[in-house]
This record gives C-alpha cells, structure tokens and sequence, in this order.
C-alpha cells in the first residue's frame, strides 16, 4: 500500500513537472505556416529555372502572357493558391549543406517562384528536389530553414505554352454564320442552318461541324513557317463580337495543323485529330442519302447508256 502511494506521487511530481516546463516555454508550440500572403492582391507570377524565365501578370481580371496573349487564368490561380495552402509543418533541415543537397540555394535550385502584389514582393521561395510523390523541398529567400510541402515542380512550367489559354480562339457564344472561303457559306436562321446554294443540309451535321470550332482548343505557341503550308483554309466567323478571320494551316510531311485569327497577335498549334476534322466540304454536310440517290441516278444512267450501246 505504502509503495502505490509512494508511485503515485512521483508521478504526480513528472506531471507537475512537465507542466511547469510548459508554463515557461509560453506553452505547446505550433509548426509555422510556411507562406501567408493575401491571394486577392496578387498581380505579378514569376517563375525561373536555370535556363529560362517566364513573368505573368494581371490585367484587370485577365493573367497574360509577356506577349499578350491570354494565360490560363484558372490553372494560375490554382497554382497560386496551393502554394498559399502549402499547410504548416516542422523543417526538415536548415544547414547550408542540406541547401545544397536539396536544390533550395540562390544559385542552385530547380524552380525560383516569386508572387508580387504591385512592386512589393509577396512570396520569394525556392523548390529543389522531391522528398516523395507530390512533395518538394522548400526554402524562403530570407530563411534558411527548409520544409517539404505538397506541390511539384513540374506545375510551375516556364515555357508559354504551359500557361496559355489553349481556348482562345473560341467564337465568343455561339456561330451565327460560317464562311469557307471561296466554297460555301452557312447562315443560321431560328436555329435552323441554310447554304446560299440550292443544297439541303444535314442539320446534326452541320451542328457537329460549328461545334468544333466552338470547343476549339490549340495546346502551344506555334513556329512554324507559314508559307511552307502544304494547303491553307480561310474562314470568316461571325458571332456575338461580329467576324473575324480564321486560317488553318496544314503541313502534310510532319502532319502539323496551325490556326492564326485575326483577333490574336501570334500562330497556335492545333492537335492533328482536331486539325484534320476542321476543313470540310459542303458535301460533308449534305444528308447521306442524297448522296445515295446520286449514286443511284448515276448507276441508272450507266445501265441506261449500256442498253443503248446493246442496242
């Protein structure tokens, strides 16, 4: 009896202890945030690797590109704002060496991301190597502590291509006339599609066919030498801005398909299996069995050329 009570007061005096330990620390202290910074204020995303450097800003609700063209606004701010939840931990390390180690120095790093508000800077932190699946190594530029949060390099791309809005050449609403140039031109009239030619026109074709420029998306900034095309489509768009034009561009030998719109300043790359279904004839949009009633007649007239020659 006498040895409990002996144990229980020991371990009454470790607690009393401990808590005296706690009262003096200022109590359980908590991992940092790693960033805290006003998502909405944001204006300027800088991203750099060791061999290039890309610089997207804000122009009223509108992130672009350095030239101009229209970034992908969603996709940077999802990017900003994961590095914004990049959560709170402890520091995996904090010595120059380990810097080093794990690619988070200032001149050693794999990706250097730096997000301003106007001129004052609002994060300055560097991503070196991957700890584990969906991780990397971090260091703010003041700091020397390094931290693993859950991101990847592999979404702060410095190509162009990376951030661009691939749905820029998108008629604004819906197509209310199309124009081929030079072959045929399509009006909508009370939902209903008609050709200047007496041809009548398969409506669910014709729909298919405007849906594809509608949902038209192009995946890079494209190089390509205009005037080495092997064939070029002209078409004149007309939607709810008013017309525009719109060229696509095809090279046979390396089966490229590239678009340029009078409205955008550049030239797109368009993914062949969307290229390919962009340039049609007003046959393509013709109900089908016109076309078998026309292979019909002119197998009738072949029978019928064949018995006059019999006879």
């Amino acid at each position: 009896m006498k040895q409990n009570v002996l144990i229980g007061l020991f371990v009454l005096q470790v607690i009393i202890i401990a808590l005296l330990l706690v009262s003096k620390s200022g109590g359980v202290q908590s991992p940092e945030k790693f960033l805290e910074f006003e998502l909405a204020s944001v204006d300027r995303f800088v991203i750099a690797s060791t061999d290039e450097t890309i610089e997207l800003s804000k122009e009223g609700e509108q992130w672009v590109l350095p030239d101009g063209n229209p970034a992908d606004g969603d996709k940077v701010d999802r990017v900003i704002g994961k590095l914004a939840d990049s959560g709170a931990d402890w520091p995996v390390a904090k010595t120059q060496s380990a810097a080093k180690r794990f690619e988070v120095t200032d001149s050693t790093f794999q990706k250097h991301i730096s997000i301003y508000s106007g001129k004052d800077m609002l994060v300055d932190v560097y991503l070196g190597t991957s700890p584990t699946f969906r991780k990397v190594h971090a260091r703010l530029g003041k700091r020397s502590e390094i931290y693993s949060i859950e991101f990847s390099n592999y979404e702060a791309g410095t190509s162009p291509s990376s951030w661009l809005d691939k749905t820029l050449l998108q008629p604004s609403g819906s197509i209310q006339s199309f124009e081929r140039v030079g072959a045929y031109k399509l009006v909508q009239d009370d939902g209903s599609w008609t050709t200047e030619v007496e041809a009548e026109l398969d409506e669910s074709k014709v729909r298919s066919y405007m849906d594809r420029f509608e949902s038209l998306t192009v995946f890079e900034l494209s190089d390509n030498e205009l005037t080495d095309a092997t064939s070029t489509t002209e078409f004149v768009i007309e939607d709810d801005e008013g017309a525009f034009l719109l060229t696509i561009y095809h090279f046979e030998t390396a089966n490229d398909w590239v678009a340029v719109s009078d409205r955008r300043g550049s030239q797109y790359g368009v993914a062949s299996y969307i290229g390919s279904e962009l340039v049609k004839d007003l046959a393509d949009l013709i109900p089908d069995e016109d076309l078998e009633s026309d292979s019909e007649d002119e197998s009738g007239d072949d029978i019928e050329e064949i018995l006059i020659e019999t006879d």
